[in-house]
């Protein structure tokens, strides 16, 4: 996939989110939480470095028709509607990463995610999600994660 293309949720990636059918791996759905049609393939690419080989993931997701990626950087992307909640797509997409950063390490910190009911609760989390992620990958990527998170939060 060019560095230049810009991935976006088909509707079926929306689906998916929402019915988890396909048995993907924590790294596969965390990335397909995070497309949504304003970010290169470069950028995630940058963003999700400690993932592993970001471009193999993009190019999994597009073969099973998750993503699209037709749209060239520059062009307006429609943004997808999520059909999933702001808040419960924050907690998925939190979920996820941690547990492709952390692995076994990341139960008790999803533990604690799973009593997070609220916008204020969750964010109340962020500062210990960034720094487990920190220690497990980088800073970098940490503070990028954090920054995913606050942006779907933004549309609660």
């Amino acid at each position: 996939m060019l560095d230049t293309v810009i991935p976006r949720k088909t509707q079926l990636g929306q689906r998916e989110l929402v019915d988890r059918r396909q048995k993907m791996h924590a790294r596969s759905r965390s990335l397909l939480i995070a497309v949504h049609g304003q970010h290169s393939v470069a950028e995630l690419r940058r963003q999700f470095a400690a993932l592993g080989d970001v471009g193999g993931i993009l190019e999994e997701l597009s073969s099973l028709g998750l993503i699209t990626a037709d749209v060239q950087a520059g062009a307006v992307a429609p943004a997808a509607e999520s059909e999933l909640p702001p808040l419960q797509l924050a907690r998925a997409f939190i979920n996820e990463t941690a547990v492709a950063a952390l692995g076994l390490r990341a139960f008790l910190f999803t533990l604690k995610l799973e009593r997070c009911y609220t916008k204020a609760e969750l964010s109340e989390l962020l500062p210990e999600y960034r720094r487990v992620l920190a220690k497990a990958k980088s800073e970098e990527f940490a503070a990028s994660m954090v920054g995913r998170v606050e942006q779907i939060l933004a549309g609660a």
